[in-house]
């Protein structure tokens, strides 16, 4: 799994940013969460993970062999922006799918 990620949660423009493995092991509300089966962690590579218990209510993310595109990617961002109240969220532009997720993290912080 390559960080940053995201977690998208099912039914729900709101996305999670996830910095590194550091972080999600030390955020009891990231990796001891009760996700629903619909709900998955995106990585910076756009790969797919499902987000289920491996036991002791910690989370494993499991690779779900398939993977998201960058311009999927940015509609999610977009999404998430807008639900967020930012203005000009069609202009939204990332590079990579790492400089998408850093967008997610910059408008978590606001």
């Amino acid at each position: 799994m390559d960080y940053p990620c995201i977690i998208k949660h099912a039914d729900d423009a709101e996305l999670v940013y996830v910095g590194n493995q550091s972080e999600w092991d030390s955020d009891e509300d990231l990796c001891c969460f009760e996700y629903d089966e619909s709900d998955c962690l995106i990585d910076s590579s756009g790969d797919i993970y499902i987000l289920t218990e491996s036991g002791n209510k910690y989370v494993t993310p499991q690779a779900r062999g398939d993977s998201m595109s960058l311009a999927e990617i940015l509609g999610l961002v977009k999404a998430h922006a807008s639900q967020k109240g930012s203005c000009c969220v069609a202009k939204l532009y990332a590079p990579t799918i790492s400089d998408a997720f850093r967008i997610v993290a910059s408008l978590n912080e606001k």
